[in-house]
Protein backbone atom coordinates (compact mmCIF):
# COMPACT_ATOMS: atom_id res chain seq x y z
CA UNK A 1 0.00 0.00 0.00
CA UNK A 2 2.81 2.39 0.89
CA UNK A 3 4.57 1.63 -2.39
CA UNK A 4 1.36 2.37 -4.32
CA UNK A 5 0.94 5.68 -2.47
CA UNK A 6 4.51 6.74 -3.25
CA UNK A 7 3.99 5.79 -6.92
CA UNK A 8 0.81 7.86 -7.15
CA UNK A 9 2.53 10.88 -5.57
CA UNK A 10 5.45 10.62 -7.98
CA UNK A 11 3.07 10.27 -10.93
CA UNK A 12 1.05 13.31 -9.84
CA UNK A 13 4.21 15.37 -9.42
CA UNK A 14 5.43 14.41 -12.87
CA UNK A 15 2.08 15.32 -14.39
CA UNK A 16 2.18 18.75 -12.77
CA UNK A 17 5.74 19.33 -13.93
CA UNK A 18 4.96 18.28 -17.51
CA UNK A 19 4.28 21.55 -19.31
CA UNK A 20 3.23 19.69 -22.45
CA UNK A 21 0.21 18.09 -20.77
CA UNK A 22 -3.18 19.39 -21.97
CA UNK A 23 -4.36 22.68 -20.53
CA UNK A 24 -7.93 22.20 -19.33
CA UNK A 25 -9.09 25.46 -17.79
CA UNK A 26 -7.75 28.64 -16.27
CA UNK A 27 -8.45 32.36 -16.39
CA UNK A 28 -5.92 34.92 -17.54
CA UNK A 29 -5.48 38.44 -18.81
CA UNK A 30 -3.96 38.74 -22.26
CA UNK A 31 -2.97 41.79 -24.29
CA UNK A 32 -3.24 42.34 -28.02
CA UNK A 33 -0.39 44.56 -29.20
CA UNK A 34 -1.80 46.57 -32.11
CA UNK A 35 0.51 47.83 -34.84
CA UNK A 36 -2.06 50.44 -35.92
CA UNK A 37 -3.97 51.64 -32.83
CA UNK A 38 -6.95 53.89 -33.51
CA UNK A 39 -6.59 57.64 -33.33
CA UNK A 40 -8.81 60.18 -31.67
CA UNK A 41 -9.14 63.92 -32.10
CA UNK A 42 -9.07 66.19 -29.07
CA UNK A 43 -10.91 69.43 -29.90
CA UNK A 44 -9.51 72.69 -28.54
CA UNK A 45 -11.27 74.71 -25.90
CA UNK A 46 -14.01 76.98 -27.31
CA UNK A 47 -12.00 80.15 -26.68
CA UNK A 48 -8.75 78.71 -28.03
CA UNK A 49 -7.44 79.34 -31.53
CA UNK A 50 -5.35 76.17 -31.53
CA UNK A 51 -6.01 73.37 -34.01
CA UNK A 52 -7.50 70.02 -32.88
CA UNK A 53 -4.90 67.55 -31.62
CA UNK A 54 -4.81 64.04 -33.07
CA UNK A 55 -3.38 61.39 -30.74
CA UNK A 56 -3.11 57.61 -31.01
CA UNK A 57 -4.63 55.38 -28.36
CA UNK A 58 -2.44 52.93 -26.44
CA UNK A 59 -1.09 50.14 -28.62
CA UNK A 60 -2.18 47.40 -26.20
CA UNK A 61 -5.75 46.33 -25.51
CA UNK A 62 -6.44 43.82 -22.72
CA UNK A 63 -8.93 40.95 -22.50
CA UNK A 64 -10.02 38.75 -19.61
CA UNK A 65 -10.19 35.26 -21.10
CA UNK A 66 -10.95 31.67 -20.27
CA UNK A 67 -7.99 29.55 -21.38
CA UNK A 68 -9.04 26.05 -22.43
CA UNK A 69 -7.61 22.98 -24.11
CA UNK A 70 -8.26 23.41 -27.84
CA UNK A 71 -9.31 19.79 -28.28
CA UNK A 72 -12.47 20.44 -26.26
CA UNK A 73 -13.77 22.09 -29.42
CA UNK A 74 -14.07 18.62 -30.94
CA UNK A 75 -14.51 16.13 -28.10
CA UNK A 76 -16.52 18.07 -25.50
CA UNK A 77 -19.03 20.09 -27.48
CA UNK A 78 -21.32 22.17 -25.33
CA UNK A 79 -18.93 22.13 -22.36
CA UNK A 80 -18.18 25.81 -22.85
CA UNK A 81 -20.25 28.79 -23.90
CA UNK A 82 -19.12 31.25 -26.55
CA UNK A 83 -22.54 32.77 -27.19
CA UNK A 84 -22.41 35.86 -25.01
CA UNK A 85 -18.89 37.28 -24.59
CA UNK A 86 -18.67 40.90 -23.46
CA UNK A 87 -16.52 43.60 -25.06
CA UNK A 88 -13.36 42.72 -23.11
CA UNK A 89 -13.95 39.01 -22.45
CA UNK A 90 -13.19 35.99 -24.61
CA UNK A 91 -12.15 32.35 -24.81
CA UNK A 92 -8.61 31.29 -25.78
CA UNK A 93 -8.45 27.72 -27.10
CA UNK A 94 -4.86 26.46 -27.00
CA UNK A 95 -3.61 23.30 -28.72
CA UNK A 96 -0.72 21.09 -27.63
CA UNK A 97 1.39 22.05 -30.65
CA UNK A 98 1.04 24.24 -33.76
CA UNK A 99 -1.07 22.61 -36.46
CA UNK A 100 -4.00 23.24 -38.76
CA UNK A 101 -7.07 22.46 -36.63
CA UNK A 102 -10.30 23.41 -38.39
CA UNK A 103 -12.94 25.82 -37.21
CA UNK A 104 -16.07 23.66 -37.26
CA UNK A 105 -19.83 24.30 -37.03
CA UNK A 106 -21.08 24.51 -33.41
CA UNK A 107 -24.22 25.35 -31.52
CA UNK A 108 -23.12 28.96 -31.00
CA UNK A 109 -25.70 31.50 -32.18
CA UNK A 110 -24.08 34.89 -31.52
CA UNK A 111 -21.65 36.42 -34.03
CA UNK A 112 -18.00 35.93 -33.07
CA UNK A 113 -14.62 37.18 -34.20
CA UNK A 114 -12.20 34.25 -34.33
CA UNK A 115 -8.49 35.09 -34.24
CA UNK A 116 -6.10 32.38 -35.48
CA UNK A 117 -2.80 32.76 -33.61
CA UNK A 118 0.53 31.09 -34.42
CA UNK A 119 3.11 29.76 -31.96
CA UNK A 120 4.81 33.15 -31.65
CA UNK A 121 1.57 34.94 -30.79
CA UNK A 122 1.11 36.61 -34.17
CA UNK A 123 -2.47 36.85 -35.41
CA UNK A 124 -2.26 34.98 -38.71
CA UNK A 125 -5.92 35.40 -39.69
CA UNK A 126 -9.18 36.84 -38.41
CA UNK A 127 -12.58 35.35 -39.20
CA UNK A 128 -14.90 38.30 -38.47
CA UNK A 129 -18.54 38.26 -37.40
CA UNK A 130 -19.14 34.57 -37.99
CA UNK A 131 -22.07 32.62 -36.56
CA UNK A 132 -20.81 29.09 -36.00
CA UNK A 133 -24.28 27.56 -36.01
CA UNK A 134 -24.67 28.77 -39.62
CA UNK A 135 -21.25 27.55 -40.79
CA UNK A 136 -21.79 24.97 -43.54
CA UNK A 137 -18.18 23.81 -43.93
CA UNK A 138 -14.98 23.61 -41.92
CA UNK A 139 -12.48 26.47 -42.12
CA UNK A 140 -8.93 25.11 -42.17
CA UNK A 141 -6.06 27.50 -41.36
CA UNK A 142 -3.65 27.83 -44.30
CA UNK A 143 -0.64 27.75 -41.96
CA UNK A 144 0.04 26.21 -38.51
CA UNK A 145 -1.64 27.91 -35.55
CA UNK A 146 -1.37 27.27 -31.82
CA UNK A 147 -4.59 28.89 -30.59
CA UNK A 148 -7.99 30.32 -31.44
CA UNK A 149 -9.17 33.45 -29.65
CA UNK A 150 -12.95 33.89 -29.65
CA UNK A 151 -14.17 37.46 -29.15
CA UNK A 152 -17.52 39.17 -29.45
CA UNK A 153 -18.44 39.74 -33.08
CA UNK A 154 -17.26 43.12 -34.35
CA UNK A 155 -14.62 43.56 -31.64
CA UNK A 156 -11.69 43.48 -34.05
CA UNK A 157 -13.12 46.20 -36.27
CA UNK A 158 -14.12 48.33 -33.29
CA UNK A 159 -10.74 47.99 -31.57
CA UNK A 160 -8.58 48.12 -34.73
CA UNK A 161 -7.20 44.59 -34.27
CA UNK A 162 -5.74 43.25 -37.51
CA UNK A 163 -3.74 40.28 -38.83
CA UNK A 164 -0.10 40.83 -37.97
CA UNK A 165 -0.88 42.15 -34.48
CA UNK A 166 0.60 40.15 -31.60
CA UNK A 167 -1.08 38.47 -28.61
CA UNK A 168 1.05 38.77 -25.48
CA UNK A 169 0.61 35.68 -23.29
CA UNK A 170 3.06 33.26 -21.68
CA UNK A 171 2.10 30.31 -23.91
CA UNK A 172 3.33 32.11 -27.03
CA UNK A 173 7.09 32.02 -27.59
CA UNK A 174 8.45 34.97 -29.50
CA UNK A 175 11.99 34.71 -30.89
CA UNK A 176 14.63 36.87 -29.19
CA UNK A 177 15.50 40.18 -30.76
CA UNK A 178 18.83 40.01 -32.59
CA UNK A 179 20.64 43.16 -33.76
CA UNK A 180 23.26 42.87 -36.50
CA UNK A 181 25.84 45.33 -37.77
CA UNK A 182 25.31 46.46 -41.36
CA UNK A 183 27.70 44.93 -43.88
CA UNK A 184 30.11 47.56 -45.18
CA UNK A 185 30.58 47.80 -48.97
CA UNK A 186 34.27 46.85 -48.62
CA UNK A 187 33.41 43.52 -47.01
CA UNK A 188 30.86 42.48 -49.57
CA UNK A 189 31.88 39.78 -52.01
CA UNK A 190 32.89 41.25 -55.39
CA UNK A 191 30.64 40.34 -58.27
CA UNK A 192 32.17 37.64 -60.45
CA UNK A 193 31.94 37.49 -64.20
CA UNK A 194 29.96 34.51 -65.45
CA UNK A 195 32.13 31.60 -66.58
CA UNK A 196 31.89 31.20 -70.38
CA UNK A 197 30.64 27.83 -71.60
CA UNK A 198 33.28 25.21 -72.41
CA UNK A 199 34.77 25.61 -75.87
CA UNK A 200 33.60 29.18 -76.46
CA UNK A 201 36.02 31.77 -77.74
CA UNK A 202 36.35 35.44 -76.81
Amino acid sequence: MRILTVFLLLWAGAALADTSSPLFYTRATIAVMRKSPPQKTIPPLPWSKEQPVVVAEASNVGFDVEVRDGMTLYNQKGWFNLSSPSEKNGVLMVFAAPGQPPVIPMTQYAPLDILLIDGEGTIAQIIPNITLSELDRDIVPPSPVLAFLFLKGGSCQKLSINPGDVVDYKLFRRPPTVLSAPISPARREPAQDPVPPHGSQD
